[in-house]
């Protein structure tokens, strides 16, 4: 009789054992589980398919009013530390590291008043007035108008974040003339800079 209780906690033992091992299997178990099924709330925002497609850059420029219309436009970034300029006289580029002409903030475009003793893209950039139309066409295809709201000059030694500094809110384009563009008498003439928003 004396010997049942031994044998009892004899019996206890692997029977506690074995609970230890699926308890631990159980917490292993419900780990992975969190590992590999992330929450819905991990990532805020909507979801990628949700999102819009990024804005196209530009490709072709028209102003009616300057008798202009180009079907190339060039992306501008920077070379030790200044600014890209159009390479050619009737080049216009698009400052890349900015938005997209339509899109929130100032869209620039850039282009020589006079590139040597050639008339440049923007020769007549200063002519432009209010009211006049710029037709700004992308990579995809589509067209985004805006409307000359008005046209101001700089001395020439103006650097460009002055030229495009925001003249309110909502989208805006600014055609600007390239920093140190030469006129047809090889003399550094004034800066140029037309503000304008979507029609």
């Amino acid at each position: 009789m004396s010997e049942r209780p031994e044998r009892r906690s004899e019996l206890v033992r692997p029977a506690a054992a074995v609970l230890a091992v699926v308890a631990g299997l159980g917490c292993v178990l419900l780990g992975v589980t969190t590992v590999f099924t992330p929450a819905t709330t991990v990532t805020p925002g909507a979801a990628a398919a949700d999102r819009p497609p990024a804005a196209a850059p530009p490709a072709a420029v028209a102003v009616p009013a300057l008798d202009l219309a180009l079907d190339h436009v060039v992306a501008l970034g920077h070379v030790d530390g200044r600014r890209e300029q159009p390479g050619t006289a009737l080049g216009v580029g698009w400052f890349a590291d900015g938005p997209v002409p339509g899109a929130p903030g100032v869209a620039v475009l850039s282009g020589h008043a006079g590139f040597g003793y050639a008339n440049g893209a923007f020769a007549r950039l200063d002519t432009l007035k209010p009211g006049a139309t710029i037709t700004v066409r992308d990579d995809a295809g589509h067209e985004t108008r805006f409307t000359v709201r008005r046209t101001a000059l700089f001395p020439p030694e103006t650097p460009d974040s002055v030229l495009v500094t925001p003249d309110g809110p909502g989208p805006q384009l600014r055609l600007i003339t390239s920093d140190g563009s030469l006129d047809i008498a090889g003399q550094i003439g004034a800066r140029v800079a037309v503000y304008a928003v979507p029609a």
